[in-house]
């Protein structure tokens, strides 16, 4: 597997007070037919800018609408080693799968090791996550939790995927596949607590903490460049850049993993979009040194 190499300081995303570590990855279609990968896996990022010690934590899973009910009416859950996150770090977390696919790249925790008990008397370990439906969370504790859409200061993240009946804002990511997997964009960076916004349905790419570093940077993306105007939204064979200036401006579009997709430099003229594919990007606006980001979407 191939490193992906995201320069995280380009995208100038705007920290808010959400989340430091959040969920950046989710796939459950490992192992099944098709899928790239043998085995389920949930992927952590720390998208702030201070070292985060994962010790005593877990990441917990049930269905769409579970846990099921008493005396079983608990999340799966796989606790977390005592590992310090740097700044701009993945974390990968192998779960469950079967014979078809690749080996994950070295997972740095592995919930297909024996299990251990929970608090409810439950295994823990791996976990056997659904392919399409579901959902995860992260919590500062070993403690399962039971009810069907948990809250409070212990979950740090929480994704629902599908038809899940809990998730983060107006909705759940898209549905998934053996083939696909819910992936946060800009590189984890972004987190505007909705889950339906923040992620991208696309092939499953995981990371680990050998993975390259992608900090994510504090800025104010919205006020660099005096003006700017980045249009249409969705967009589909041209995207038109404007500003209060009529100086150059060099143009960088980076795709949700963090690859830069495409460059240019315009004044007034379109920028030509036909040779990307339809997803979610964000644009870099370089003009008389100052720098801008915008995210949008390809149809």
């Amino acid at each position: 597997m191939k490193k992906i190499y995201f320069i995280g300081a380009l995208l100038a995303t705007a920290l808010t007070s959400n989340a430091q570590v959040v969920i950046s990855q989710v796939y459950g279609g490992g192992g099944n037919a098709g899928a790239p990968y043998t085995n389920d896996f949930i992927e952590l990022f720390n998208r702030g800018t201070a070292a985060v010690s994962l010790n005593g934590w877990s990441v917990q899973y049930t269905s769409t609408a579970g846990p099921a009910a008493a005396p079983n009416n608990f999340w799966f859950m796989t606790p977390l080693p005592n590992v310090t996150l740097q700044p701009g770090q993945y974390f990968l977390i192998q779960q469950g799968g079967g014979a078809t696919g690749s080996a994950l790249p070295t997972p740095d925790a592995n919930g297909a090791n024996p299990g251990t008990l929970g608090s409810n008397g439950a295994a823990t370990g791996a976990i056997a996550m659904a392919s399409a439906n579901g959902k995860v969370i992260l919590v500062n504790s070993t403690t399962q939790e039971t009810t069907s859409n948990p809250s409070g200061a212990n979950i740090i993240d929480k994704v629902g995927y599908g038809s899940a009946n809990a998730f983060e804002g107006a909705g759940a990511t898209g549905a998934l596949s053996n083939t696909t997997a819910a992936i946060r964009n800009t590189g984890g960076c972004i987190d505007t607590d909705s889950n339906s916004a923040d992620f991208t349905v696309a092939t499953p790419t995981p990371r680990n903490t050998a993975t390259t570093l992608s900090p994510c940077t504090l800025s104010n993306p919205d006020n660099s460049i005096s003006g700017l105007k980045v249009y249409p939204n969705p967009a589909k064979n041209n995207l038109y850049i404007s500003s209060d200036s009529f100086a150059e401006k060099q143009i960088e579009l980076y795709d949700v993993l963090g690859k830069v997709a495409l460059k240019a430099k315009v004044t007034n003229a379109p920028i030509n979009l036909s040779g990307l594919t339809s997803g979610v990007y964000v644009v870099k606006v370089t003009e008389e040194g100052k720098t801008a980001t915008r995210k949008i979407v390809i149809e």
